[in-house]
């Protein structure tokens, strides 16, 4: 299992308020990406400060003979989210300040990944050729999409697409997203922010990874997004498991 990571302020941003976290061991691997929102750097703020959370919840409970992923997903967001409103309440310029967060939790012995989110960061799934959306985007424009009150082609454009309704730091009380998928032998795993998916469609990204494989295909989605605007920051993390033979 090889993993290929970037990350890009994109053309337009004054700065990267996108943040990743890579952590390995013996049996469960961690990938993760927080996109942070709100005035002048608390954005980048609230992702470090999720980001940081996580890793250290991760350090201190994934060696331990009852390590629950599930439970380690859920308490490491809450945590994360206790942590931004504490510090988005103690200064002024934090105030209401967010992050999205989505994780996968590869366990090596059981071939199964354990996806958590919160926000509109996702996580595909890519097998033979397809490409899976494993996350529900939290925002404003998914819920008129899902009651039929938009069409798909009007959703890309909609004036209020960027508008999340569920973000790390922005509830006292909050739902994480967490279930559990099987990853096999010849699949790949893609994270990314809303700043690859705003200019890249999915049969973009597939055909990217399918034409170029894993390990060049990072570089190149970056370059293809700001290429088609880069009105964002841009990262992505891809877990490929030799994915169509590892052979590009």
């Amino acid at each position: 299992m090889k993993v290929y990571f970037e990350t890009n302020k994109g053309l337009l941003r004054e700065i990267n308020e996108d943040n990743f976290l890579i952590q390995e061991t013996k049996r469960f691997n961690l990938y993760a990406v927080a996109d942070g929102m709100g005035g002048h750097k608390a954005g980048e703020v609230a992702s470090s400060l999720a980001i940081d959370t996580i890793k250290q919840c991760f350090d201190s409970d994934c060696m331990s003979e009852n390590f629950m992923v599930p439970k380690f997903i859920n308490d490491s967001i809450q945590l994360a989210n206790k942590k931004i409103r504490e510090e988005s309440f103690e200064k002024e310029e934090y105030n209401g300040m967010g992050t999205t967060v989505t994780m996968a939790v590869v366990d090596l012995e059981h071939n199964i990944a354990y996806i958590g989110n919160i926000g509109d960061s996702r996580a595909y799934l890519l097998k033979d050729d397809e490409i899976i959306q494993l996350t529900e985007d939290h925002t404003y424009v998914n819920e008129l999409l899902k009651d039929g009150r938009i069409t798909t082609e009007e959703a890309k454009k909609h004036p209020k697409r960027n508008i999340i309704t569920r973000a790390v730091g922005s509830e006292e009380d909050m739902q994480v997203d967490i279930f559990e998928i099987e990853f096999l032998k010849n699949e790949a795993l893609l994270i990314c922010s809303d700043g690859l998916t705003t200019h890249i469609n999915d049969e973009e990204i597939l055909n990217t990874i399918v034409t170029y494989g894993c390990s060049k295909s990072v570089q190149r989605l970056i370059d293809l997004s700001n290429d088609n605007g880069g009105t964002d920051n841009i990262t992505l993390i891809i877990v490929d498991n030799n994915y169509r033979g590892d052979n590009l």
